[in-house]
């Protein structure tokens, strides 16, 4: 069985793997030619990634967060990831940028993990966002986590 860590890593490298040839290269610094340019996009990268973990309760000590509050600390870490990395990711060799995201991938994954507590909500599957709060009640109760932020 697959643990949690396993499903976060993955997701994150899904996120990687399906963004747009350039949008990878703006993230990386690269332009339509491969030439170094100012780094663009990292914002809607970040949110693209936290929106991944909407079938979850994350919790910031006692707070529980919904998926967009984390985009900030997304934000942070991919700006974190080596340049040399990111450009990795971006190589014309399949295999040398699929292992440069994956490297990222778990980069990300250990500073989320390391920050926040995920834990799966049993009711809600990645398309049914509109019942986060009440699967939420059902699994936690509603008293724990005190205030919930958007």
């Amino acid at each position: 069985m697959r643990t949690l860590a396993d499903q976060i890593g993955t997701a994150i490298e899904v996120d990687l793997a399906v963004m747009p040839p350039h949008q990878r290269r703006a993230y990386a610094g690269l332009d339509q030619y491969r030439r170094p340019v100012e780094v663009r996009g990292v914002q809607e990268l970040a949110k693209g990634i936290a929106e991944s973990f909407g079938a979850f309760a994350i919790f910031d000590v006692e707070t529980v967060l919904r998926s967009p509050a984390i985009a900030p600390f997304v934000t942070q870490t991919l700006y974190a990831i080596p340049l040399e990395l990111r450009r990795a990711a971006c190589d014309r060799d399949r295999l040398k940028a699929e292992s440069a995201r994956k490297e990222m991938a778990r980069i990300i994954s250990d500073a989320l993990l390391a920050r926040y507590h995920f834990e799966p909500l049993k009711h809600v599957g990645v398309s049914c966002h509109p019942n986060w709060e009440e699967a939420f009640d059902q699994q936690f109760g509603a008293g724990r986590g005190g205030d919930r932020h958007e």
